[in-house]
C-alpha cells in the first residue's frame, strides 16, 4: 500500500480518490490552498435549506463550520442566552446530581 501512494496521490489530481481504512474513508483532496475549507454536498443541500435571510458563514464561528451556526436565528438564541447568564438569570450546575436533578424538571 505505501509503495502506491505516489499513484493515489497523482490520481487525486485527476479525480476523485477516497482509501477506505478500516471502516472509514480518507479523501485525497489537492488544493494550492492548504487554509481552504472543504465541505461534502449533503453539508451544501443543509446549508441551503436555511433562509436565505437567516444564512451566515458558519466557519466564521466555528471552525468545523458546523450548521448550526449557520442560522443567525441560532445565533442569536445563544447571545441572548449569554446576555442572561451574564445577569445571573442562569442555572449552574456542578454536579451529576444536581444535573440529574435539572434534566428531571424540564
Amino acid at each position: 500500500m505505501r509503495a502506491d501512494t505516489k499513484t493515489f496521490f497523482e490520481l487525486a489530481e485527476k479525480e476523485r480518490v477516497a482509501i477506505k481504512r478500516g471502516r472509514k474513508y480518507v479523501n485525497l483532496v489537492v488544493t494550492s490552498e492548504p487554509d481552504s475549507k472543504f465541505v461534502s454536498e449533503e453539508w451544501i443541500n443543509d446549508f441551503f435549506s436555511i433562509p436565505s435571510e437567516y444564512r451566515c458563514n458558519p466557519f466564521e464561528i466555528s471552525a468545523s463550520g458546523d450548521l448550526y451556526f449557520a442560522d443567525k436565528r441560532n445565533i442569536e438564541k445563544l447571545n441572548k442566552s449569554i446576555q442572561e447568564a451574564k445577569k445571573g438569570k442562569a442555572t449552574k450546575v456542578q454536579t451529576k446530581g444536581e444535573l440529574n436533578a435539572l434534566l428531571e424538571s424540564l
